[in-house]
Order: C-alpha cells, then structure tokens, then sequence
C-alpha cells in the first residue's frame, strides 16, 4: 500500500466512524419503552446540559481533526474546506444564541399563560413546549375560551410541573380546554421520530405519546424544527417522572383550578393530535 492509499484510508475511516456516531444518534431519537420504567432507556433524552454540550464539542474537534488531515495530505479543495469551517463555526456560536433565544420564548409564554390563571401562581413550571407564539394569546381567553382567536391549524401547549404534566388544545373552530394529567398516573410512555404523513409527503416531527390511568393515552406530534428543543423538555418530563416528588411525606397534593376551560383528565379523552391510538399501550405487558 502506497503511502497515499494509505492516507486515504485514514482519511475515509474517519468520515465513516462520523457517519456511524450520527446515524447512531438519530436511532436514540426514536424510543419504545412499554410500560414505563424509572431511570430506564431514553438515553437521548436523559443528557444533562454538560453530556449534550461535550458531544458537541467532540463534532467539533471530530471536524477540525479532519479538516487538519485533508490538509496534510493535500486531499482538499476550496468548497470542503470551506463547508467544514463553517460547520464547526455554527456548532460552536449559534447554539447558545439559539438556546437562549427559546428560553426567553419559553418565559414569555409561561407569563402569559400565568396572566391568565391557567397556570398558577403557586405552579413551578420545569419546561414547556407549544407550537404557537405568546404574543397570540387572546386577553380574553377566560370570556370566549380561546386562547387564540380563529386558529388556522390545532394549537397544543404542555408544560411539565414538579408533580404534573399540563396539556392545552385549541382546534379549529373549537373552545379551547386545558388539563392537568398527574405524573403518578403516567406508566406507559413513547417517543417515535421522524414520522411521515403518507397522504400530504411532509414530516409529522417527533411524537410523543403518554398512557395515563387506565387504557387512557394522548399522541401528540410535535413539529419543533430543533430536536434539541424537544429533547430538552422529554428530559425533564423524565427527570420530573424519575424525581416522583409526588411521594416526598412533605408533598402537599394538587393544586386547585377553577378556571372554566379546565377540565379534569378523566373527564377528557380529546387529547390526541393524530387520530389512530398507538396500539402497544392497549396491550398488556
């Protein structure tokens, strides 16, 4: 073997042990787990923020380690070298830019949400995730039970608490509703990514779906453009659920609502966005 066919095996077990990691980390992207099982599988979702930002890195040092041997050996031209820089420039600048800007989303929708009494003040909320903007929310909401005025398309919010996980649906031409599931109740959970709908060819997202009390289950598809926005609130849905705050002797129980779009989780079973139950849940284990 010459030295040069030597140096393009180095440089192509390189591009494959990166093809591996990534195809590697997509596959954790979509996870089975029936019943639920504390502290169990969800490996993806489970990161801390320290485990998250040190894969990254690693891609990072992955692409510049790269980048130097395509230069030793003078296996380069104009265009890699420029794609491979700016991957490793976006991955190191835009992230935390990109995590503080949702953050500051996130806040903005839990104050409005507060403003209006549907989630209270007493309420530690750890995470939420929605598909519409705060700035829509109708001042109204408690008179007309819209939280947005004519919605174009089924507009979904769940934030996870210490001790629930709080879900609100508006659709089309609906009243919206809001419903507090106990995270006590939840027992079967499952996350399948990257679905498809076969009727219009476009990408359903990520969806989530939860088996609470008794054959009760909600699918909700999430079509969050980042993962790592929907990774971020899976994993603290799980840490609330690994957490069961709800066993602590000083827990004090669930708060009260009165609000007159709140109904109660065992007298709603309208939760899912996607019509058909996922079937496993309705098996016993």
């Amino acid at each position: 073997m010459s030295e040069q066919d030597y140096r393009l095996l180095i440089l192509m077990s390189i591009t494959w042990v990166l093809m591996v990691v990534a195809f590697r980390e997509n596959y954790l992207h979509t996870v089975v787990a029936n019943p639920y099982r504390t502290g169990k599988k969800f490996i993806y979702y489970r990161r801390t923020p320290k485990q998250i930002n040190a894969r990254i890195l690693f891609f990072q040092v992955s692409l510049g380690l790269f980048l130097i041997a395509l230069l030793l050996n003078q296996m380069y031209n104009i265009w890699i070298l420029l794609i491979l820089a700016v991957s490793i420039f976006i991955l190191h600048f835009f992230k935390q830019k990109k995590d503080s800007r949702f953050n500051e989303q996130k806040m903005k929708m839990i104050n409005k949400l507060s403003r209006h009494n549907i989630i209270l003040p007493e309420e530690e909320i750890w995470d939420i995730e929605s598909n519409f903007k705060s700035s829509k929310i109708n001042i109204h909401v408690n008179e007309t039970l819209e939280l947005v005025t004519d919605p174009k398309e089924e507009l979904y919010f769940y934030a996870v608490t210490p001790v629930e996980l709080i879900v609100g649906i508006q659709k089309p031409e609906e009243d919206f509703f809001f419903t507090a599931i106990p995270l006590s109740e939840i027992k079967q959970l499952a996350i399948l990514a990257g679905g498809l709908d076969f009727q219009k060819y476009t990408s359903l997202g990520t969806m989530l779906v939860i088996g609470y009390g008794i054959n009760r289950q909600f699918n909700r598809y999430s079509k969050t453009r980042s993962y790592s926005i929907i990774q971020r609130f899976i994993g603290t849905l799980l840490y609330a659920l690994d957490a069961k705050i709800w066993e602590d002797p000083t827990f004090t129980g669930f708060p009260h609502r009165d609000h007159p779009a709140f109904v109660a989780y065992e007298f709603h079973g309208d939760l899912s966005s996607y019509p058909e139950p996922y079937l496993p849940f309705l098996r016993q284990p």
